[in-house]
């Protein structure tokens, strides 16, 4: 599989609205840093937290990427996130002053913006505008958590490696495969494909995993049966949100049916009818034994909603609500409440607890950029397509579930442009009888200029005539 193959560029569509940069960069250049800085994951230093080599090499390459692409930031949806991130970082430090942060957290959680929004700048530089380097990018992230497993797991990775390790990263090379044009091509192979990588996930136990891709592989075949060849210019549409979120729940309901009868009857093994056992028994169901967190964040937002409880928080009080879920016939098992952190474990109620409503303004916009991208992709023939839904899904899944931080702070920025990018093209599609009436009518426009500016040469002018 060459590099060429992924030249997918719908050479037909109006350029993007975003300002060129006056010099570019040597294309093997910026596709050699797209696919080695993700691959670098793998490695980290202990400065501020976790640091990563690859936001290392990001931020080498920001300088060189400002002087050579920088105007394409001052396209809106780049310069409405680095703004919203700004407001962030604001509210962040306002925060942390007037809840008195000790150093040691205060800087973690400064940090922690601060790369988020590096990392953007750079990747959008990047790779905005590629196709081909965005998926260099995504290969790039697949082989670096290999070498993550390989060289560093963490414990939850031996403990479970595709949930916690492989799995992510092998469902994202299969995606890549399925976008290969000799494999796209053939109808339906993509889409099972993708929807195999489900199975494996739910039947290893990592049910997350095999919704997002489920869900991804049943998006993707009403993509093939509803696309147009020529797209209409997308637009926020409403009713289309509301079916998108009617399907998302349709979809999450039927999942969990099936969940639940082949856990009981242990096709998933002992474990996962164990963990399903123990994360169900309570009265409001899995989705809160899954996600307890959010029973103790909700009641950390109401008290604080504006101004949130600074970087890392910790209280006792919350992380001792916990313990209140046993009232409700769940298990309580969350090593955060021994140290006395609020647990949150969403990126969304993260911000929202830690630096108050400008963290969960930035997190409410992406959401948002994620419905507009999902509620009209379906309808277009986009050759991306199955990253960006699968890039979507996952990303819906993990503002509102989980936890944001660590290499964290490289995926979403580029899940971000990704889909930045999939909204500005489809925001700029026409309708190919609409563009061949275009085509046609430049060559007549042209010509009549040229007579007029021919004419109005040899026409004397105006103070010619009265002499």
């Amino acid at each position: 599989m060459t590099s060429a193959s992924f030249r997918m560029s719908h050479r037909r569509s109006p350029p993007i609205g975003v300002a060129t940069a006056p010099r570019t960069p040597p294309q093997p250049l910026l596709s050699l840093l797209a696919v080695g800085a993700p691959l670098l994951v793998c490695a980290e230093i202990a400065l501020v937290g976790r640091l990563f080599v690859t936001e290392l090499v990001l931020m080498g390459a920001l300088p060189f990427l400002l002087l050579t692409r920088g105007r394409m930031l001052a396209a809106p949806l780049a310069r409405t996130f680095m703004l919203l991130a700004l407001a962030w970082l604001l509210a962040q430090v306002l925060t942390d002053l007037i809840r008195g942060t000790p150093f040691d957290d205060y800087i973690r959680g400064w940090s922690k913006i601060v790369f988020t929004t590096v990392n953007f700048m750079a990747i959008y530089l990047l790779i905005y505008g590629s196709r081909q380097r965005m998926v260099l990018f995504a290969i790039g992230l697949a082989f670096g958590s290999y070498l993550t497993y390989l060289l560093n797991p963490s414990e939850l990775a031996l403990g479970q490696p595709w949930k916690f390790g492989i799995g992510a990263a092998t469902t994202m090379l299969v995606i890549v495969v399925a976008m290969w044009r000799p494999v796209a091509r053939i109808w339906l192979v993509p889409v099972f494909a993708i929807a195999a990588m489900g199975g494996i996930s739910l039947y290893v136990g990592s049910r997350s995993l095999a919704g997002v891709i489920i869900v991804t592989a049943l998006y993707l075949l009403l993509q093939q049966v509803l696309a147009r060849r020529e797209a209409m210019p997308a637009r926020f549409s409403p009713l289309r949100s509301v079916f998108f979120l009617f399907f998302g729940l349709m979809v999450t309901s039927a999942f969990l049916n099936v969940y639940q009868s082949v856990a009981e009857q242990g096709l998933l093994g002992d474990y996962a009818r164990e963990v399903y056992e123990r994360q169900s028994s309570g009265l409001f169901g899995i989705l809160l034994g899954g996600r307890s967190e959010i029973f103790v964040s909700t009641q950390a937002i109401a008290d604080s909603p504006l101004i949130g409880h600074g970087s890392w928080a910790k209280d006792p009080q919350y992380a001792a609500m916990l313990l209140e879920l046993e009232k409700y016939g769940y298990e309580v098992n969350y090593l955060a409440a021994d140290k006395d952190l609020i647990p949150t474990h969403s990126h969304l109620f993260g911000s929202w607890v830690e630096a108050g409503i400008l963290g969960a303004i930035f997190w409410f916009w992406v959401l948002f950029l994620v419905l507009r991208v999902m509620s009209n992709l379906f309808l277009a023939r986009e050759p991306l397509s199955p990253l960006v839904v699968f890039i979507g899904f996952s990303l819906l899944w993990d503002i509102v579930f989980s936890p944001f931080g660590a290499d964290r702070r490289i995926t979403v920025p580029y899940d971000v442009v990704l889909l930045m990018f999939a909204w500005e093209t489809l925001r700029v599609s026409v309708p190919e009888e609409a563009l061949m009436r275009f085509r046609k009518l430049v060559p007549r426009v042209r010509r009549v200029h040229r007579v007029a500016t021919s004419r109005h040469a040899q026409r004397p002018s105006g103070g010619d005539a009265r002499r």
